[in-house]
């Protein structure tokens, strides 16, 4: 009888090796029976203060060379968290964990920086990669290695194969670490990974504040995916609770294979409490709040560059917060100043999205779905699925301001146009219909690409697309009770003829649940001939937007006399910016909302980190000494808040 959480599924993914110590490693690895041929390069998770054993990583190079590589190379890459952390060398990194260059069994070894030359990402255009740079080493590779840490994480619960996997890539600025760790798994994989379970770290964030478990545990396996899915169970977590497994389960799906081991969790395994988990993941959502609760937590860590005295401040008051944070009692301060600063943000970002757009962050994503899942007979149908629903607009008055609506089983189904002094033919060479959707009112970011099947080309003037759009919530004051950003991917139709443009949509879904439904089309049409006869800009749709927590009691059916005015009134805002937008492109006139996204390259702002604080202060009712208080701070929105007298 197989042990208790052992898989006998085959083919075999991953090896679980409990209490056997680096020696396991080589059977582990056999059994597995990776491809290990020609270079090899092992990315190793180097950052502070844990990082990998240096007897794994060894281990991990002579079994290499042992299973024919004929060279090898360990390397790592400076991101945020190294740097914000003062941290300025992969080689001093190396140097600090034991990893110098050669093995205990005198094989040499390179040592790379793996972000000190890039190459341009060779994945698709559905990728958040695509057109960004890439370690060069890791692209060219052979045989790719990762070497993880098994440590928690206060936002993440644990820190796996997934974690270290980025630093393949240099971070892309308004882009999620979910989506890129995903991207890199799914077109850059590793042939092996391995997770040095040795002496875990465990406690609410065990890879900045080190509570080391003497276990000697590791897991090998020759998919991401189960390696960390196997380190979930070994520190007693959900895989979910990792943000990137969460991710890469739902576009990539669960792992095949099995996964031989016993995944009982680890005797002393711990974790935050998942109310300060909660609170950490909710404040996180911002980048610039993530890089300040990560550079607060721990430190200074060895071989660093000394921090600022802001910085060291906010430590010495965060640090023992997120120590206590595993426990029901401990968790409680933590919880309640993380509770304020997400509140604040979000405070700020309600503000932004109803009164200062300019305030609000771009973002880039993947377009978060396979458009070759949908044949070209659903593409070229798009016309026809719509149809129907603009049929039920017959003989409804247009309203005063040249709206026609009616409610369809809870959607609101519409049409609303502009005619535009500008020549057809001119306008549709400036005004590309197919990016039609993302010169709409309060985009934030999408992706789009172009979808091409062998066999079945498009009718001549068409074109098959796919895309995934981001836009602020909708009515934009549904951001003070919590609305979240609409995020729907869809499947499109571009037509073209002399005397009309149309672009035609279906959403096949919302990665944030925030549309059930958000179908529709933008139609170009000549008026009259000649350069007096005008462009008319006519959308026509179906939506049904997801309200927030806040409103799931309000039943708005029930007060039409309340609910018509102010879907009109949203309607009318949007689509007239719209048209507003169509026409600035048109003329050549900027008309995009929002800012770039923050550099993840750039410093540390530390007057948010005086924000947090101060915070921090108010909330233990702690006395500011001499010069460490100021009246005003900055957030890491940019805006300055003042502090009254307690």
């Amino acid at each position: 009888m197989a042990p208790e959480g052992v898989r006998s599924r085959e083919p075999l993914a991953c090896v679980v090796v409990r209490g056997g110590g680096v020696a396991a490693l080589a059977q582990a690895v056999t059994r597995l029976g990776p491809r290990l041929t020609g270079s090899a390069v092992v990315l190793a998770h180097l950052s502070q203060p844990t990082p990998v054993s240096a007897a794994v990583v060894h281990e991990v190079v002579d079994l290499l060379v042992e299973g024919g590589c004929d060279e090898v190379a360990v390397g790592w890459s400076l991101h945020t968290f190294d740097r914000d952390r003062g941290q300025r060398s992969v080689h001093t990194l190396a140097q600090l964990a034991g990893i110098r260059g050669r093995t205990g069994r005198g094989r040499a070894y390179e040592l790379l920086d793996l972000g000190s030359e890039t190459v341009a990402a060779p994945v698709p255009e559905t990728s958040v990669l695509n057109g960004r740079p890439v370690s060069a080493a890791w692209a060219r590779a052979a045989t790719r290695v990762v070497v993880a840490r098994a440590v928690t994480d206060l936002v993440d619960g644990y820190a796996g194969c997934l974690t270290t996997l980025l630093g393949a890539a240099p971070e892309v600025a308004g882009a999620e670490a979910a989506d890129m760790a995903t991207d890199l798994l799914a077109h850059l994989p590793p042939t092996l990974v391995v997770v040095d379970a040795l002496r875990p770290s465990v406690g609410a964030d065990g890879a900045r504040l080190p509570d080391l478990l003497d276990c000697g545990d590791l897991v090998a396996a020759t998919d991401a995916l189960a390696a960390d899915t196997a380190l979930a169970a070994l520190l007693g977590q959900d895989r979910a609770a990792s943000r990137l497994v969460e991710r890469a389960v739902e576009r990539l799906r669960s792992p095949r294979g099995g996964i031989d081991g016993v995944l009982t969790p680890m005797k002393g395994a711990r974790h935050a409490h998942p109310l300060a988990g909660s609170a950490a993941r909710h404040l996180a959502a911002d980048p610039r709040w993530e890089r300040v609760l990560s550079a607060a937590t721990g430190g200074p860590d060895e071989g660093a560059e000394a921090g600022d005295a802001v910085l060291g401040a906010i430590r010495a008051v965060v640090t023992p917060l997120v120590a206590a944070a595993d426990d029901a009692m401990g968790q409680a301060g933590l919880t309640a100043l993380l509770g304020v600063a997400a509140a604040s943000h979000e405070g700020v970002q309600a503000w932004s999205t109803g009164l200062d757009k300019s305030r609000v962050d771009r973002r880039e994503v993947s377009l978060g779905f396979d458009p070759m899942s949908y044949s070209p007979k659903e593409y070229d149908a798009l016309p026809e699925f719509l149809a129907p629903f603009e049929e039920l607009l017959d003989g409804v008055s247009a309203n005063a301001d040249g709206m026609r609506w009616r409610l369809v089983d809870g959607a609101t189904v519409f049409e609303m146009s502009r005619d535009l002094a500008a020549d057809f033919d001119q306008f549709v060479a400036r005004v590309d219909v197919a990016a039609g959707i993302s010169l709409m009112a309060d985009y934030l970011g999408g992706r789009r690409v172009t979808v091409s099947a062998d066999g079945e080309p498009s009718s001549p003037g068409s074109t098959r697309q796919a895309e995934r759009n981001l836009y602020l919530p909708q009515p934009n004051y549904l951001a003070v009770w919590g609305g979240r950003p609409i995020d729907v991917c869809k499947i499109e139709l571009v037509e073209r003829d002399a005397d009309r443009h149309r672009l035609t949509w279906r959403t096949t879904h919302s990665p944030n649940g925030s549309a059930t439904y958000d179908d529709g089309s933008l139609t170009f049409t000549r008026l009259g001939a000649g350069a007096s006869g005008g462009t008319r800009a006519t959308v026509r749709g179906r939506q049904l937007f997801t309200l927030p927590p806040a409103w799931a009691g309000v039943d708005l059916t029930a007060v039409p006399e309340l609910r018509h005015p102010l879907l009109e009134d949203a309607y009318r805002r949007f689509f007239t910016t719209t048209f507003d937008n169509l026409e600035a492109c048109f003329e050549g006139r900027e008309f995009r909302i929002g800012r770039p996204p923050p550099d993840p390259t750039g410093p540390l702002a530390t007057q948010s980190l005086d924000l947090m604080l101060g915070l921090a202060r108010d909330w233990l009712g702690t006395a500011d000494g001499p010069g460490q208080r100021l009246e005003t701070v900055v957030d890491p929105q940019g805006f300055r808040h003042a502090r009254g007298a307690r």
